[in-house]
């Protein structure tokens, strides 16, 4: 069965499999702790977790039976409930899920997005912006599943496949004319998004990411790679200015399909390569910490867009959004025009601070990658600060608050550590996510990465953004990278309350209390 694909022979399994079962399948379930009588369950063997062993479970609290998978495995004859076994089941939840469901992605124009960085910011650009423009779109991804005003806490960037199905449907039902989801490669690997038809794939970029999981880079490629060759697939959407998006526009030449191509740099003659390849190119770039400015042309068309938005790689995103617009039929200047409108994210590029106050970037950057983006961007618009105010007699200066999650790619690690004491004029190394690892030791292998002499520990997360904010004044930048909007700090398995952005407020509050004291 390919991976993804809704088709005739994939109808007639599940048909076969209900008709075997005997009863009627109107809500499933793979997590035995979801379960409600009445429900199928779904057993299966996870990466992590074997839930063949909760069958005897999901048959007290009352499914109405299970399917499981046969791989190594026999059904126990005391278990009087109707069941089928299947080989593969996992790969299949999703087509089975989407069966029983209706089909409800085919009705939703679905758009995934895929790339190291950027899938959050580009899918709820999408949403604000068609919005705008009058139709209604939901969102699922990292920071909730459902309509924007109204979202629900998710656990993962890409849901299981059943509980996918199963969103889509609620989405549907609830009035969404689209979903703009985010992939992730976890997702495509394992087989969360089997059976979702996706009409538009999107590609932010790639860059070191989730080695402790795929293993090297080409892996982790390949992952990303499985969306643009989705059988339900209309349209790809590549960035020209990253090496896969160029290796998959020449790979994706003779599919039937419509491609565009986005980006700053990429060369004149790119839209000669093929007839399906569309190209939406950006140009004369102005970044300030007020916001982007910079130009967009599609086919002949031209247009000035500004946004409200912080950080040259944001340019990239927004593009990624205006050429997914366009892939789904949006007129090019209305497109510009609705997207000129977005509003930050929130953990993305979050701005606080700013006037007498220094600015403080809340970000989710997290890679060596991400890091340096967001780095070089602030560096610009340090510098632009400093031209615009040539009379002060003081340098303004960026100041970086990071550290690295336990229980992920090791490597990553000294290459942040140099990558933000290169671009930053002050680095304060904490603890992020650590995990089950001793934070003390994550920071000493960001250490190890170090050659200069511009960066001090504070193990203590909130310590360290109090630090920072404190000693910076008017006219610096302070990024507080890696968690964003994360509500929280998940050490040694428990998930304790913990929010940057409120931190990093409560500092600014307190700046300015002071101030006002002093001034009586």
């Amino acid at each position: 069965m390919t991976p993804g694909a809704i088709r005739k022979t994939d109808a007639n399994f599940a048909i076969r499999l209900f008709s075997q079962l005997g009863v009627p399948v109107t809500r499933l379930t793979a997590d035995s702790r979801k379960l409600m009588p009445g429900d199928t369950f779904l057993a299966y063997a996870g990466e992590r977790y074997d839930a063949r062993k909760d069958i005897p479970q999901a048959i007290a609290v009352g499914a109405n039976a299970v399917i499981w998978e046969k791989n190594q495995f026999t059904w126990n004859p005391l278990w009087k409930i109707p069941n089928c076994a299947v080989s593969g089941l996992q790969a299949k939840a999703g087509v089975i899920a989407s069966h029983v469901y209706g089909y409800p992605s085919r009705e939703l124009g679905l758009v995934g997005i895929t790339g190291t960085n950027g899938k959050t910011s580009c899918s709820h650009w999408y949403a604000q912006a068609m919005t705008t423009l009058g139709e209604k779109i939901a969102v699922i991804g990292t920071l909730g599943n459902g309509f924007l005003d109204s979202l629900n806490e998710s656990v993962n960037t890409t849901p299981d496949a059943v509980s996918l199905q199963a969103e889509f449907a609620k989405i549907l039902q609830n009035g969404a004319g689209g979903v703009v989801m985010e992939v992730s490669s976890h997702g495509l690997v394992q087989g969360r998004v089997n059976g979702a038809e996706f009409a538009v794939a999107v590609l932010t970029n790639l860059s070191r990411d989730h080695l402790d999981y795929h293993g090297d880079m080409d892996a982790y490629a390949a992952a990303k790679a499985k969306l643009f060759f989705w059988p339900t697939l209309k349209c790809a959407v590549l960035n020209l200015d990253d090496v896969l998006g160029m290796e998959l526009s020449h790979q994706l030449v003779h599919k039937n399909m419509q491609v565009i191509g986005y980006g700053f740099y990429q060369p004149d003659n790119m839209g000669r390569y093929s007839q399906n390849l569309r190209i939406l190119r950006g140009s004369n770039l102005k970044a300030n910490i007020d916001g982007l400015e910079f130009d967009v042309e599609f086919e002949g068309q031209r247009e000035s867009l500004k946004a409200n938005v912080t950080s040259r790689f944001n340019a990239s995103n927004l593009l990624a959004v205006l050429a997914t617009m366009l892939a789904n039929g949006v007129d090019f200047h209305k497109a510009s025009h609705a997207l000129s409108q977005v509003k930050p994210i929130a953990g993305r590029m979050e701005k606080f601070g700013g006037g007498e106050q220094p600015v403080v970037i809340i970000d989710y950057a997290h890679t060596p990658d991400a890091l340096e983006k967001v780095l070089r961007g602030l560096r610009e618009t340090v510098y632009n600060s400093q031209a615009r105010n040539k009379f002060s007699l003081r340098k303004p200066r960026l100041i970086c608050v990071f550290g690295c999650g336990g229980d992920r790619d090791r490597g990553k690690r000294p290459l942040a550590g140099e990558i933000t004491t290169k671009l930053a004029d002050e680095v304060i190394i904490t603890s992020d996510n650590p995990r089950s690892e001793d934070p003390r030791a994550i920071i000493d292998q960001i250490v190890t990465g170090i050659s200069r002499h511009n960066y001090s520990i504070e193990e203590d997360r909130t310590s360290a953004i109090y630090q920072a904010i404190h000693n910076a004044r008017k006219g610096d930048v302070v990024l507080i990278a890696g968690k964003g909007s994360e509500a929280y700090q998940e050490i040694n398995g428990q998930k304790n309350p913990f929010d940057d952005r409120e931190i990093a407020q409560q500092v600014l509050d307190d700046l300015a209390n002071l101030k006002v004291q002093a001034q009586r």
